[in-house]
């Protein structure tokens, strides 16, 4: 039970990190991202046969981590601030421990969302549906690994 689940883990976060990707390749165009969105759901409930109302609660969750414009920001910020230290000053050592920290919760913030999706969908889903997503997660795993790409790349497919 707990490999299905990672599985699901490992496809919300790839989800969202090609959303997150496609979002930052179309330099914000909302009508391009919604088109991006729309496609994933359509391949999503083809392959797992969801029901309309699963589509409205999946859509709606997939609205909930769109906007992430701003946390990208937050993120570029702090890496230009990293690069910008003068690893010469007095307080190089205080500072970076405090853009380290910066990043620290960064990073804990966005595996709480992922979780949070990963239960949310798990609401959503019948088990076989969880059962079929975790098997189409291997497959695209397997398939990333073959072609060298971890940690995924620009289409992810869902």
């Amino acid at each position: 039970m707990r490999k299905p689940m990672m599985i699901v883990l490992t496809t919300l976060a790839l989800a969202g990190t090609a959303s997150g990707l496609a979002m930052a390749h179309g330099k914000g165009d909302g009508d391009r991202h919604e088109r991006h969105q729309e496609k994933r759901l359509e391949r999503m409930s083809e392959a797992l046969e969801l029901t309309d109302e699963q589509q409205a609660q999946v859509k709606a969750l997939m609205a909930d981590s769109s906007d992430r414009k701003a946390d990208r920001d937050e993120k570029r910020e702090l890496h230009r601030q990293i690069r910008d230290l003068d690893s010469s000053a007095s307080d190089y050592d205080t500072r970076l421990d405090g853009l380290i920290q910066q990043a620290q919760q960064q990073l804990g913030e966005q595996i709480r969302e992922r979780q949070a999706k990963r239960v949310a969908m798990q609401e959503i889903l019948t088990d076989e549906q969880e059962a079929k997503l975790a098997e189409i997660s291997e497959k695209r795993m397997e398939k990333m690994e073959k072609h060298g790409r971890r940690g995924g790349g620009h289409h992810q497919g869902w």
